[in-house]
């Protein structure tokens, strides 16, 4: 196989049907495709700090998040991204200095529009996928408090799964005291006229166990 990721570890991997893969190349601020027979791999850039999560949308798309606050949306053909939405969680007060809130999980509802993205800003965004896959349009927020360290659409799109901690998934920097270590299901409504779940109403709130 190819050299991985020169100077960090990877943060996050994916893959679909083909022979190839992605990956996040944490503080390389690099995102990988990886052609497995070939034992090839494309090189794309687009954030400025350490990218800590991605994930298919399809077999031409993909969707990746740092800690810069960007959230990218590319296209498997592109070096660069199609979209890029800066300060995607908006800013905290961390130690006196103003930073974006990290991107600290994606989602992606397969071969659909509909994105999700995790930070420790106090909800999970709901994010559409517009102008054919060249802009990020944010829809709604879901309330959950803590660190999103995961997320995951059903395969129908009708609910979306949120792993929530008191701490970071990859390290101890800040805690959330109030918040708890749980999985959290929040339904998503599809409105009668146009059913796809490219397009909910607003979540009902989350159930969490």
């Amino acid at each position: 196989m190819a050299t991985l990721h020169m100077r960090d570890v990877i943060t996050g991997l994916d893959s679909l049907s083909r022979e190839c893969c992605v990956t996040a190349g944490g503080r390389d601020g690099t995102v990988r495709l990886w052609k497995i027979p070939e034992e090839s791999q494309l090189v794309f850039y687009g954030h400025q700090g350490s990218i800590d999560c991605i994930q298919l949308i399809s077999e031409e798309h993909m969707v990746s998040g740092a800690d810069d606050g960007s959230l990218a949306l590319w296209g498997l053909t592109k070096k660069k991204p199609l979209a890029l939405a800066r300060q995607a969680h908006g800013m905290q007060d961390a130690q006196g200095l103003q930073q974006p809130y990290w991107i600290s999980a994606v989602a992606a509802l397969r071969n659909r529009d509909l994105l999700a993205t995790g930070s420790q800003s106090a909800s999970v965004k709901l994010w559409k996928c517009g102008e054919g896959f060249r802009k990020l349009e944010p829809l709604w927020d879901i309330p959950l408090v803590g660190f999103v360290n995961s997320l995951k659409f059903s395969a129908a799109g009708d609910f979306l799964v949120a792993g929530l901690g008191q701490e970071h998934r990859l390290g101890r920097w800040w805690r959330v005291k109030e918040a708890k270590n749980s999985v959290c299901i929040v339904p998503l409504k599809r409105r009668a006229a146009a059913p796809s779940p490219e397009a909910p109403d607003s979540p009902e709130a989350p159930d969490s166990s």
